[in-house]
This record gives structure tokens, C-alpha cells and sequence, in this order.
């Protein structure tokens, strides 16, 4: 299902946070959302969730037949993963990720439903290498264990369209490439994936589209291999960089922090 932002504008205390973006996320791919820190990356996906009301524009979506201004309908098509998440009770792993279905329709009462949710979750935690902590305490587990748990939560919720606002910023760098290469297959199998991202690397490999903010608005958009040049890299993250090829990839290789050409953000 296809996902469109169409001339959002948002603002917050009187502020412009978000500044007439229109971007498109269409399914079947993995769209990252990147720039540096305070530019509006994480609004921009929360108005996505409809978690935020722009002050001007809207959230389009391809099927006519949904009512997605009923928030029970956006929970069925939409999943979202929040950039900080955290238990303060010692919930069970298994009973925590059961709680991503609780939108989903098929999750009825009776003895079928249950053995959905049971194959679901199993599935959610086997999908995220975390079945093995299945009957732990989320409070027990390390912040890259619950990363990974949290992530089988939004699995669970067998959503369409799945938000996501940092993945892998807890994570050890072999569970980094596990969790971008899921998303890569989930993508591939219909979804429509959007990830908030730091990793230049990491989106130039595993993203199909980027796009680049910067002072709440969209400073570029399409392939990341077209929208990261030296140049744009240098005006939005004050970064001088070298573009290198290595085994087939194209990476991004830090040289410094550079002294002119960024400038600090506020918002």
C-alpha cells in the first residue's frame, strides 16, 4: 500500500517544525528518512502514523476502501516503532509481542485466534532472533535484546506500512545487517517500509529511496546513490566525505567535520 505525505506543514509552540513536504512512500520498498539531528525527521514519520495533525496538507493512502481517519483502521494497516521504547514492568517477551495484534481483526476470540497469535508471535520473535528469550522478562533482557523484542512487537502487528524511527541504534553491527535485510525482505514481500536512519552506509546499501531533510523541509529525494554526493553531504551535515566502491557497494567514507557550509539547527 502505497503511502503519500502531500504538502504537510506542522508546527509546534508557533514554531515551523515541518515545512510543505510531499514525499511518497511506495510499497515494496524501503524508504530511509535521514539528516542530522532536530531537522524533523521523527515528526515527519509520527504525522505519517497519524499520531501528529498537520496544520496544513495530509496523509494519502491507495485504498479508497479504508477509512483511515478511524484510528482502529489505521492500527490494522499501520505499524509504528517509536525511537525510545521501555517496560517498566517485567512483562513476559512472549506476552509483550502478543500485544502488536491487538488491532489486527483476525485475533478474535476462540481457540483459532489463539493458535494464530501463537504462530504469530513465534513467528515475530523468530523473524528477530529473540525466540530463545521468549519466557524472559523484557526488564531483564540488555538494550539490544529489547531493540529486537520491540521489533518483533511491530512484526506482530502483520501491519501493511511499517514506520520505523531508529531500528538499529541498539544494536551490535551483526544484528544491524540482519534487521536492514529483514526489512529488505519484508519489503520484497509487499510492504510498504520507511526507516528513520543515521547510517549513510547503511541506507546506501539497504534503501531504495532516501530522503534528506534538512530545516523541516526535503532537501533531496529518490536513489541514495544519486542523493549522496560529496557536495550535498558537506551543506547538510557540515561532513566532508570520499565516495569509494568496495566489493559491488558504494560507501560513504568520513574524512572530517567540516568548517563551513553547515550551519546549526533549531527546531
Amino acid at each position: 500500500m502505497d503511502l503519500s505525505l502531500v504538502n504537510l506543514e506542522f508546527e509546534l509552540n508557533g514554531s515551523p517544525v515541518i515545512s510543505d513536504v510531499s514525499v511518497q512512500f511506495p510499497a515494496g520498498k524501503v524508504t530511509g528518512i535521514l539528516g542530522p539531528n532536530g531537522v524533523g525527521k521523527t515528526t515527519l514519520l509520527r504525522l505519517a502514523a497519524g499520531l501528529l495533525t498537520p496544520k496544513t496538507g495530509h496523509v494519502a493512502f491507495d485504498d479508497p476502501s479504508a477509512d483511515f481517519a478511524r484510528p482502529d483502521i489505521r492500527a490494522r494497516h499501520i505499524g509504528y516503532l517509536p525511537q525510545h521504547n521501555g517496560a517498566a514492568w517485567p512483562v513476559r517477551v512472549c506476552d509483550l509481542v502478543a500485544l502488536g495484534g491487538l488491532a489486527n481483526e483476525t485475533w478474535a476470540d476462540g481457540a483459532l485466534a489463539s493458535v494464530h497469535q501463537n504462530q504469530t508471535v513465534l513467528k515475530a520473535l523468530e523473524l528477530c532472533d529473540a525466540a530463545h528469550l521468549s519466557v524472559r522478562a523484557i526488564t531483564a533482557l540488555s538494550g539490544g535484546e529489547q531493540a529486537r523484542v520491540f521489533l518483533a512487537r511491530l512484526l506482530a502487528t502483520e501491519a501493511d506500512i511499517l514506520l520505523l524511527d531508529e531500528p538499529v541504534k541498539m544494536l551490535d553491527p551483526a544484528h544491524q545487517l540482519k534487521t536492514m535485510g529483514l526489512l529488505v525482505r519484508l519489503a520484497e514481500a509487499g510492504r510498504t517500509v520507511v526507516v528513520v536512519m543515521h547510517d549513510l552506509n547503511l541506507a546506501l546499501r539497504y534503501c531504495d529511496n532516501v530522503v534528506l531533510m534538512r530545516d523541516g523541509m526535503v532537501d533531496a529525494q529518490g536513489a541514495p546513490q544519486d542523493v549522496f554526493t560529496q557536495d550535498r553531504l558537506q551543506r547538510i551535515f557540515g561532513l566532508d566525505v570520499s565516495l569509494v566502491a568496495h566489493q559491488g557497494h558504494r560507501l560513504v567514507h568520513p574524512l572530517r567535520a567540516s568548517e563551513v557550509g553547515h550551519e546549526p539547527h533549531t527546531n
